[in-house]
């Protein structure tokens, strides 16, 4: 964590050929990055039908949030920025290749925080696909920068199966998890 200087919010929209562009540099730092031995290895996850997941990036937490706020992954995420609010701190998105789809995290959220999660899954087909997320109090999932779930219930721990439209090749996946008051976890599933 570094200290920084004055807060700028950025509230534009990325353009669709954007986050194309954002992929294709994400994939190539990522082979960058394994090697030059910074990360062993990244095992991709299959999962019989035609979907190979990527690994999961993190971002944050952002403290002393509402679920309503906006703090710039929404409008696309991109792994090279660094992210900053009302806080000394600024936030870098981290990779995660020990995270295991289908075991809960235990992310320890504070009240009125919220946290970011990216992945990218290639698709042999276009098609509709589904998952199944579970978190705690707030939810909202992007499908290649389309929203396709919202949900805040303050002390509803809940899985929610989702569908969404994937296209044939690289397609994103953003979730924001909040947590307003309970304990927070997420939970992933293909």
């Amino acid at each position: 964590i570094e200290t920084s200087g004055p807060v700028e919010v950025i509230t534009e929209t990325a353009p669709a050929e954007t986050e194309c562009t954002k992929a294709k540099v994400e994939e190539e730092e990522l082979e960058e990055e394994m090697a030059a031995g910074e990360i062993e290895e990244v095992t991709l996850q299959d999962t019989g039908s035609g979907v190979i997941y990527e690994p999961w990036y993190a971002l944050g937490p952002f403290y002393n949030i509402t679920f309503e706020q906006v703090i710039g992954p929404e409008n696309g995420p991109d792994l090279t920025r660094e992210y900053e609010q009302d806080t000394p701190f600024k936030y870098k998105w981290k990779l995660h290749p020990e995270w295991e789809d289908g075991e809960g995290l235990d992310l320890r959220l504070p009240e009125n925080s919220s946290m970011y999660f990216y992945r990218i899954a290639e698709a042999s087909e276009a098609g509709t696909v589904q998952f199944t997320v579970g978190t705690g109090d707030g939810l909202q999932v992007w499908v290649n920068g389309k929203e396709v779930f919202k949900r805040f219930e303050v002390g509803n721990a809940n899985t929610e199966k989702i569908s969404a439209e994937f296209n044939k090749g690289k397609n994103t996946i953003l979730l924001k998890v909040y947590n307003q008051e309970s304990a927070s976890e997420l939970y992933f599933e293909k």
